[in-house]
């Protein structure tokens, strides 16, 4: 009898342990926005242009985060401003934060894999057709690195340095490239759902 009030009291001891445990970190949903500048490829021909995102995230431990992110772009071709060029898209971020405690700003590397999708204009003169469209989707990596301020106060800051390879095969202005590479620097803000975690 006495084991079996030992035992359970050791159970009873450790599920409170973890659930404790579980409540070391900010698990609340957050909402993302950020404004940056995208320094496009050279082999586009595009100009470089400003880009903006909005996702939602989630701490799932205290170190790791995760966020879903919607990006656009809509850089000029270089040789003609009046065509059309936009590239939007949408990415799974992995974020591994390097937390000390007493800190305020924490440095973080990201991983990430999306879909992006570009639309092209370009000219078909003489057809009377032209300009003409090319449309295409294809998958995207990104790798990077910043630093976020916590979640204590109502609203955090991010900033964000970032290398995303876009594998687009189809470019009209590109033909014999098989994927890009952009860099991305960005600025945003990491706003908390809800009450903070007691």
């Amino acid at each position: 009898m006495k084991i079996r009030l030992l035992s359970v009291a050791l159970l009873a001891g450790l599920a409170f342990a973890q659930a404790a445990n579980a409540q070391e970190f900010d698990d609340r949903w957050y909402l993302t926005g950020s404004v940056g500048y995208n320094f496009q490829d050279s082999d586009r021909t595009t100009d470089s242009a400003p880009f903006g995102t909005i996702g939602l995230g989630k701490f799932i431990s205290p170190e790791w985060s995760i966020d879903g992110e919607l990006n656009y772009q809509n850089p000029n071709l270089e040789a003609n401003d009046d065509l059309n060029w936009s590239q939007y898209g949408i990415s799974m971020d992995l974020r591994r934060h390097f937390i000390a405690e007493g800190r305020s700003w924490n440095p973080y590397l990201l991983m990430g894999l999306g879909y992006q999708r570009s639309e092209e204009e370009f000219d078909a003169f003489p057809s009377p057709d032209s300009p003409g469209q090319m449309e295409d989707g294809n998958f995207a990596a990104k790798v990077g690195a910043g630093v976020q301020s916590t979640l204590a106060r109502r609203v955090g800051v991010r900033a964000e340095l970032a290398y995303r390879a876009d594998f687009n095969d189809t470019s009209f202005a590109a033909p014999r490239e098989d994927w890009f590479g952009d860099i991305l620097a960005s600025v945003g803000v990491v706003i908390p759902l809800g009450p903070e975690p007691t």
